[in-house]
């Protein structure tokens, strides 16, 4: 018999955040990602005769864990959180940890601590699918707002991310490409930007964008390697022009 490929469904909830449900088609399983409401989630699973075999935090914020008690209630299944947020996140069974592997089914976690936007902040990479949950670190040519970490960390987790394969799936947990782009566009017209990346490249990017935005297409998941050559926060060559691009995006 044919093993059938995992799958990632994407369920869009309140004003632009997903929900990740990764599926074992095989075994008719899935996972899910920062579950911020469960009622659409627990639909899915219903709807797709889908046993939950564990629910994946990326970090504290109500948005991304609003959901997990009420889905949990529902369809029982370990709940996986970062360490760091133990007295946030106290409905977990399982706290992870930078370099943590986790295996799930036919997925295979390596845990990436990413601190900046939360001092507590994780992502999940699956090598062999080439996927990243990366929670509200990295978005569509932008990055997450730095509330409790800083500048540096959040720099220092950018980084990281620049050393995967260029071929990796970014699974973003917002939807927020669209006004980013017009964040890009700005920039390129400012003297000194520290945007360096190619305007033909940003144009085809932005047509793309907008023509699956017109069909109600999400822009998740990102290319990573397309990013890596139009994200202003991807080509940031230092702290410094980090910093000054997201004071600057915190302001429009």
């Amino acid at each position: 018999m044919t093993s059938i490929r995992p799958r990632v469904e994407l369920i869009p909830i309140f004003e632009d955040n997903y929900v990740f449900c990764l599926i074992d088609q095989d075994n008719q399983e899935v996972l899910v990602v920062d579950p911020g409401e469960a009622a659409k989630t627990s639909q899915f699973l219903k709807e797709n005769n889908l046993k939950l075999q564990g629910v994946l935090l990326t970090h504290h914020h109500n948005d991304h864990i609003g959901g997990v008690r009420a889905l949990i209630s529902e369809h029982p299944a370990p709940i996986y959180a970062p360490k760091k947020n133990k007295t946030q996140i106290i409905t977990a069974d399982s706290w992870v940890s930078d370099g943590e592997k986790i295996k799930l089914g036919p997925f295979e976690f390596e845990v990436l601590e990413l601190p900046g936007h939360t001092l507590g902040h994780v992502a999940y990479w699956e090598p062999k699918f080439k996927w990243l949950f990366s929670g509200d670190v990295l978005f569509g040519l932008g990055c997450g707002r730095i509330f409790e970490g800083t500048y540096e960390q959040a720099y220092d987790s950018i980084q990281r991310l620049k050393n995967l394969p260029s071929e990796t799936l970014v699974y973003c947990t917002h939807e927020y490409t669209e006004a980013n782009l017009t964040f890009c566009k700005m920039l390129s017209n400012l003297d000194n930007s520290p945007i360096t990346g190619d305007s033909e490249e940003l144009e085809m990017y932005a047509n793309q964008l907008l023509s699956r935005r017109e069909m109600n297409l999400p822009s998740v998941p990102l290319k990573l390697s397309v990013e890596l050559s139009v994200n202003p926060f991807l080509l940031a060559k230092s702290v410094a022009q980090f910093s000054y691009l997201r004071d600057l995006r915190n302001r429009q």
